[in-house]
């Protein structure tokens, strides 16, 4: 019954990828809201601290997503205008080049140039669904979390009479130990979002708010996240400040990938999953490939969900 589970989960992300898209981060962003909620509940009612942090969370993440397309699209633009305007001098120091490198390299710069722009006009264009998505998942996440409660006391309908408490006891598990990883990934990413915010604050790069929170969200993505933040980020930092801002935010980039690397997981998240490096990227390559973005968040939970099918109903050491 477990794999037949799995197999109609399969089935209905590859043919309905927005509905489940929809859905996974809506249990994903229920994980992530229940972490602040659990420290504000030692302050106040429990009512209070789930509402605040909904709008905490939701709202940081709706900011962020507003935010992101708009900048990347205009500071795309100043870069690639800048490229399109550079040409190589044919004269004095580089004189000695032949006429028709120099030719070569001011077309490649003006063909990426206009590619470049065709590329942001299209995301310009994508917005309006975009920002569809995110209200289609507030409403997932808000559905979600308050359904939670309903889905666990009915659980035990997915299985017969005979193989129930262990059914039971496998899902149980399996999502424990997701939202385990998830809720040390949540302190992990605020002291990244937090480190990559300062840092950008101190060197005067522009929209270091939106960076910090930006680089927050995105830390939950294992491995690819860093890319997305990445963009905007060098981006801001080049068309600003030229080349030693660019060198700036690689250098803040590379800090903050190695303080998470080598202190914050292995500190905060003590194996979670217990998951080596190879096996999490593989997954996530291989069901990005066959889902597109929704395989980056399916592609954990999956694997997690297998090893625990293997240890408990083939091996049966659990």
């Amino acid at each position: 019954m477990s794999l037949i589970y799995l197999g109609i989960f399969l089935l209905l992300s590859y043919f309905s990828p927005f509905i489940i898209s929809a859905l996974i981060l809506g249990v994903f962003l229920s994980m992530l809201i229940e972490a602040p909620q659990n420290l504000f509940s030692k302050f106040m009612n429990s009512k209070l601290s789930a509402l605040l942090s909904h709008v905490l969370v939701l709202g940081l993440v709706l900011y962020a997503a507003i935010t992101f397309f708009p900048l990347v699209i205009n500071e795309g633009r100043k870069l690639f205008s800048m490229l399109s305007s550079l040409t190589i001098p044919q004269e004095e120091a580089m004189a000695q080049l032949p006429e028709w490198l120099v030719t070569f390299i001011n077309d490649l710069n003006k063909n990426l140039s206009d590619f470049a722009l065709g590329l942001m006009n299209q995301l310009l264009s994508s917005i309006p669904n975009l920002i569809t998505s995110a209200i289609v998942l507030v409403v997932t996440t808000t559905a979600i979390g308050s359904l939670k409660k309903i889905t666990k006391n009915n659980l035990w309908k997915l299985y017969p009479v005979n193989d129930r408490e262990k059914g039971l006891k496998f899902m149980k598990d399996t999502y424990s130990q997701f939202e385990r990883f998830v809720h040390g990934q949540f302190l992990a990413a605020i002291i990244v979002g937090t480190f990559i915010g300062l840092m950008s604050f101190l060197f005067r790069i522009p929209s270091a708010f939106f960076l910090g929170i930006l680089a927050w969200i995105t830390d939950f993505i294992p491995y690819l996240g860093v890319v997305i933040s990445a963009v905007p980020l060098l981006m801001l930092a080049f068309t600003e400040n030229g080349l030693v801002g660019l060198i700036i935010g690689i250098a803040i980039l590379t800090t903050a990938n190695q303080l998470e690397m080598w202190f914050l997981q292995p500190k905060i998240q003590s194996n979670a999953l217990n998951l080596h490096w190879f096996v999490i990227i593989i997954s996530i390559l291989l069901f990005g490939d066959l889902f597109s973005f929704l395989g980056i968040f399916i592609a954990l939970p999956i694997v997690v969900y297998l090893r625990n099918f293997w240890e408990y109903f083939v091996i049966k050491i659990k």
